[in-house]
């Protein structure tokens, strides 16, 4: 029986004769998991924001409040260049900011007298109901026991002289 210190031994030597990717593998497999499970996208909040940009824009705020649009516009364009880089955390972080500012913007342009600019036209194709496609009806065609060019013996191919 072998003892416990030099099993190990031999264990470690063993470990160390196989090739470098099969020490390192493990090891990389379980941090690309923690970090995938730990870092999420921010994809709501990106959109929350355009549609507040949107929604200021819609009520004039780059005329009646520029400063503050112009600050939401700038945060957002850091918040979606640390998206691309993958900083998420700082993504989410410029993304609050920006829609908190545009969203000043956009009370303050109301607070001004503003009104909405675009009022969304319903859109034609949903209010008409497509009519589906009609296939036309197959007209039968009877059975005919001899056509023409075949002999009445009923086999497949002419007899050979006729």
């Amino acid at each position: 029986m072998k003892s416990m210190g030099r099993a190990s031994i031999f264990d470690l030597k063993f470990l160390l004769r196989k090739p470098v990717i099969y020490r390192w593998l493990p090891l990389f497999l379980s941090a690309t998991v923690s970090c995938s499970l730990v870092a999420t996208r921010p994809v709501q909040t990106m959109s929350d924001t355009q549609a507040a940009i949107k929604a200021a824009k819609e009520v004039q705020a780059e005329t009646l409040a520029p400063e503050l649009y112009r600050q939401s516009n700038e945060w957002f364009f850091r918040a979606k260049n640390e998206y691309k880089l993958k900083n998420f955390d700082l993504a989410k972080e410029y993304a609050d900011k920006a829609r908190r500012f545009a969203e000043m913007a956009e009370f303050e342009s109301l607070k001004n007298g503003a009104t909405r600019a675009e009022v969304i036209a319903p859109d034609p194709l949903a209010t008409q109901p497509a009519t589906p496609y009609e296939y036309p009806t197959p007209t039968a065609t009877p059975f005919d026991p001899n056509p023409k060019g075949s002999d009445s013996s009923g086999g497949g191919a002419p007899a050979p002289g006729k």
